[in-house]
This record gives structure tokens, C-alpha cells and sequence, in this order.
């Protein structure tokens, strides 16, 4: 499991990054919202734990900036205080859970692996799939194409190509996923 928890408190960030890593759990720390903005791409984690109260830029902001951008990886908010006004913002912002301070690391960590759960968002799921092939980004482009059911004439023409290339990009992608179809590329994105 991928991580990236957005803290400014130094020390609740250094603790909770160790405590992670303990755990077998990769986790990116940042110490304000413009170094995670410029740092998380769309699928590279399976959460996020951002604290609300940020410098420059609150918690939920960055969330928003961050669907913005395509990242829909679940997400935890923490806060010091909890108020219905900011419930509704959190969940509008798209966060999966508002997780209020003081907690335990074990309680950070059974929210995160409950938001972690599927169903997660279709667009992470494909996100973290084609993230863990190691695509070129023609390649995912050609890959997001494919999942969304195009036919090679229809990838071709789309993408200003001819259909002889989308049929070696489609072999390079099959073979990166180690599959030999569409169907098994679908069932490698979308475990049961």
C-alpha cells in the first residue's frame, strides 16, 4: 500500500511516516499542500491523509485541486475540530472520511484501509492498474482507450494514428500486463 499524508505539524508527520513504514506501508510525506500538489499524479496511491488545516492552503482545497487532476484516490481529512459546515465541505471536496485529532495510529490506520477497500472510485481503479504496467504515456493513453471499449479503427482515428500502430501498441500493453486480450486486459484492471 501507497500512502501520501499531508501534514504540517513536523513532528505528527514524522511519527506517523515511521509508523507507516513499520507497517510495511510506502509513505510520502509532505509538510504543506504546494509540495503534494506538485508531487501526487493520479494513481500513484492507494490513499490519502491530508490535515485540514495547512499553511497557504487548507486540506480541502488541495483535496479539490487534487480530483481537479484526476487523483480519486480515497482520502482521509483530519482535523483538530469537527463542525457540520466542515463535514459538508470535506464531503464535497470528495474525502472518503474526516478523521478528528487527537487519534491513534491504530485508528489512522483502520480508516485508511476501510476508505482503501473497494468500491473505490472506476477512474482509481484504472489509474492504480495502468501505474503498476509501467506504461509509456502513449502507451496509457492507448491502454485508457482500450478499457473504454474503442475498437482499433475507432483508437486509430481518435488518436491520429493508423490502425497497424494501435495493434503494436495493444501487443506492447498485453504484454507489459502479461495478458493476450482485451478481455484479459479488462480482468487485470478490474480484479474480482
Amino acid at each position: 500500500m501507497n500512502v501520501a499524508y499531508v501534514e504540517d505539524d513536523r513532528d505528527s508527520r514524522a511519527i506517523f511516516s515511521a509508523k507507516f513504514r513499520a507497517d510495511g506501508i510506502r509513505c510520502d510525506a509532505f509538510g504543506d499542500a504546494e509540495s503534494a500538489l506538485e508531487a501526487i499524479r493520479p494513481g500513484a496511491h492507494d490513499a490519502l491523509v491530508i490535515d485540514i488545516r495547512l499553511p497557504k492552503m487548507s486540506g480541502v482545497e488541495l483535496l479539490s485541486k487534487l480530483r481537479q487532476r484526476g487523483v480519486f484516490a480515497p482520502c482521509v481529512l483530519i482535523t483538530a475540530f469537527g463542525s457540520l459546515g466542515l463535514m459538508k465541505q470535506a464531503v464535497n471536496s470528495g474525502a472518503s472520511y474526516l478523521l478528528e485529532k487527537p487519534f491513534s495510529y491504530a485508528e489512522l490506520r483502520r480508516v485508511i484501509d476501510k476508505a482503501a477497500e473497494p468500491p473505490a472510485s472506476l477512474q482509481h481503479f484504472v489509474d492504480r492498474g495502468l501505474v503498476r504496467l509501467g506504461l509509456t504515456e502513449r502507451e496509457e493513453d492507448i491502454a485508457r482507450l482500450i478499457l473504454k471499449g474503442l475498437s482499433n479503427g475507432e483508437i486509430a482515428r481518435v488518436s491520429g494514428i493508423s490502425d497497424k500502430t494501435v495493434k503494436q501498441y495493444a501487443t506492447q500493453i498485453f504484454g507489459k500486463a502479461g495478458v493476450e486480450s482485451r478481455a484479459e486486459l479488462f480482468a487485470h484492471i478490474f480484479p474480482t
